[in-house]
Order: structure tokens, then sequence, then C-alpha cells
């Protein structure tokens, strides 16, 4: 998946009322990690508060780099772990689906809800999956059984699923390969899916 890269015309004050150099989030709802593309100079310098006084890093600092490096890292929805399978080698005709979770730390962030975006995205959830994770993180109770008819219109259950999908996130754990039993270790918010040459 690769970003698209903006130019500044297109988002000067002319066009659209932009400031020249607000900053232009990439839509990205997976969370694989990648960093949101912005304008040239655009990336706020981090800030600490240190003594109740806040203060910016140099950015040449390693305070600068790892303040920064956190803000930029993704993490791992449910909406991405249900796209996730496990590739070792000898497994049967669809199997390593679903990955379990074992998570350490989860975060709830909040993001912005759009009905349309949800509701496209129920079809193409593999809804018992869905349901294993959730309960695997406490958010079991979230979810019906399965989708009822007309839930494109049933707010009540975008909002829940909504929830669910994209705004619980896995920071650190791991996923399990449910046939072989590999693990694959989730560090940041960002699984780490590569495999080992002998086991592909």
């Amino acid at each position: 998946m690769r970003g698209r890269y903006f130019t500044t015309a297109e988002y000067s004050p002319t066009l659209t009322g932009r400031r020249r150099n607000q900053s232009v989030p990439e839509a990205s709802f997976l969370g694989f990690g990648f960093p949101s593309r912005t304008l040239p100079n655009s990336t706020p310098r981090p800030e600490v508060v240190s003594n109740g006084h806040t203060r910016r890093l140099d950015r040449q600092s390693p305070g600068f780099r790892r303040e920064r490096s956190r803000r930029r890292c993704g993490r791992m929805k449910l909406l991405t772990h249900n796209l996730l399978t496990s590739h070792v080698r000898g497994l049967r005709p669809g199997g390593g689906y679903p990955l379990g979770i074992q998570a350490t730390e989860v975060k709830l962030s909040p993001v912005d809800f759009n009905a349309q975006f949800v509701a496209r995205m129920v079809p193409k959830v593999q809804w018992a999956a869905l349901l294993q994770a959730a309960q695997s993180l406490g958010h079991g109770s979230d979810l019906p059984p399965e989708p009822a008819p007309g839930y494109e219109s049933d707010e009540d259950f975008l909002r829940r699923l909504h929830h669910v999908l994209l705004e619980v996130e896995v920071v650190e754990g791991i996923l399990r390969c449910p046939d072989s039993g590999h693990e694959f270790p989730i560090t940041k918010g960002i699984p780490n899916m590569l495999l080992a040459e002998e086991e592909t």
C-alpha cells in the first residue's frame, strides 16, 4: 500500500482554505503503521512536559526521534487482524486462519464514525473470526452473533461495529497460528508476519 504525495498547489488557501503548511492526513483504517504524508516542513516538532513546563525537542536529539517515532507508530486494529493469515509451510488448505490474539497491551483510540464505510465492510469481514478476536480482547459483548437484516440503517449496530473494528487497537502481544502454533509478534502495534526461510 503506497500513499499519494500531495502537492502544495492542491492545498493552497485559494483552493481549499487550508493553511499552506497544515498537515494533510492520509486515510488508513488498516493500521499497518505507515506514516501520513505531509507537506514540506509541516510535521509539528514533538514537545515534552517537564516540571509543568512544555519544551520543544531539538530535531537532532534522540528524544526527538523517539517521540516522532512514537507518534507515527501504527496500531493493529481488528479490521487488520481479520485480513491476516499464516503462511507457514505444510498447512492444510484454508488453514492458518483465524490467528489467535494474545495481547499484553490494548489501546482504545477514537476514530471518526463513517456509517457508509462501516456498512461496506460488513460483507467483507469474516464475522466468526471477528467475534473470536473481539472476545479475546474483552469486547465480544459489543457485537451480535451475526449481522441482522437491514444493518445498513441500524446506526447503533454500525457504531458498535465501528468501535470494535477501528477503535480497539493491539499495541503489544502475539498472533498465534491455529494449526502450526507459530507465533508472530506484535511490536508497537505492527504485526511481524515474516517467516524464516525454512518455514516458507
